[in-house]
């Protein structure tokens, strides 16, 4: 039946959305839109509007319900009019030409539940190495990534009560307790934006800061917690309390809005800690 493409909104860029959108729609069967209540809607669906009618579908959520519940309602969309697979994208992730083309290659492989490209981040510019035609890797963020529907139906589809960062690195670690593969094609290069990245040096070490919003901080917070937990993995806890002390650390040393930001930081920890969840 081919392929199709599914993108989450959420107060998007026209421009880079439009040209996201013109990368991939000539390569894919279908395109299915979630919209989670974005403020600039009424110029998303203008934009839209120049495109082909019947090869889009749009669900339009009143406020933003998360990432995970919104990935959950593409694949749901996708599955219903019959489709296997669905590739999911970022709202400004720009795809390459061959994308569904590289990946068709390997959707019959056994027990594939995911495939992923190479993440190309314009802040790192990393040189690509490419050594072998794919390579069998244990997690990889959503956006260019190809999910067998079958094995997320298998797995429970994407966890809701996370809302919205680690739930890409859950789903894979789910898939792989399921006994599915994860493989990274090296023949597909996605460029991809992962936030405002800056790299600061303390003593000996290149520190990573990311520079997310005291909003973003909260969730990143409390999912290390609410993982740690739903594994029921000590170590993991432990692992996690120390990524909170790092997260923490960079903020007071590098970020602005520093009050706010640990002030959100702290609340996600907590509320990791007594269970809660969702938005």
């Amino acid at each position: 039946m081919g392929i199709p493409v599914g993108i989450v909104l959420f107060n998007p860029k026209i421009e880079r959305l439009k040209e996201n959108i013109n990368a991939i729609i000539i390569q894919c069967k279908h395109l299915y839109i979630v919209d989670n209540g974005s403020k600039n809607i009424r110029e998303v669906l203008e934009m839209l509007s120049d495109f082909n009618s019947s090869q889009l579908s749009i669900i339009l959520n009143e406020k933003n319900h998360g990432i995970a519940k919104a990935l959950n309602q593409l694949t749901i969309a996708a599955k219903n009019d019959g489709y296997k697979w669905i590739l999911t994208l970022d709202q400004d992730s720009v795809s390459p030409s061959n994308i569904i083309d590289e990946f068709e290659k390997y959707i019959a492989y056994q027990n594939v539940g995911m495939l992923c490209p190479i993440i190309y981040d314009r802040n790192q510019r990393k040189e690509i190495k490419v050594k072998e035609a794919y390579t069998e890797v244990e997690e990889c963020i959503t956006s260019g990534s190809l999910l067998n529907i079958e094995a997320w139906n298998n797995i429970g589809g994407f966890d809701e009560n996370m809302f919205i960062d680690g739930v890409d690195f859950d789903i894979c670690y789910r898939l792989r307790q399921g006994g599915y593969k994860i493989l990274l094609i090296q023949s597909v290069v996605l460029i991809h934006e992962l936030g405002q990245i800056r790299y600061h040096y303390f003593l000996f070490w290149k520190v990573l800061v990311k520079n997310h919003s005291a909003f973003r901080k909260y969730y990143i917070a409390r999912n290390i917690i609410y993982i740690a937990k739903k594994r029921k993995n000590m170590f993991l806890i432990i692992k996690g309390i120390l990524q909170e002390i790092k997260l923490i650390s960079i903020v007071i040393l590098y970020e602005n809005d520093k009050i706010n930001k640990n002030k959100h930081i702290f609340k996600g920890i907590y509320d990791g800690f007594i269970g809660k969840v969702g938005d």
